[in-house]
């Protein structure tokens, strides 16, 4: 089965369960009103390796956060 790498659109759900949608990328390719977000970031870094229904956790600067990843899509 699939995990989050590079280039993978993953779709996750936060704790209010408010889906959002990004593509893992390289730091010179980050976007992140286009979803388009660094691997190396902390949402990057919470995401990388997991697999479909794992909870992990968003170290974000307004407080930590465990999101689900819902679902993990090659294709934009």
């Amino acid at each position: 089965s699939d995990v989050c790498s590079s280039d993978l659109w993953v779709t996750f759900a936060d704790e209010d369960n408010t889906e959002q949608r990004v593509q893992l990328v390289g730091e010179d390719q980050a976007q992140a009103g286009s979803g388009l977000i660094n691997w190396g970031s902390p949402l990057g870094r919470a995401l990388v390796g997991a697999a479909v229904g794992d909870e992990v956790l968003w170290k974000r600067p307004a407080g930590d956060q465990l999101i689900e990843v819902l679902r993990i899509e090659k294709d934009a």
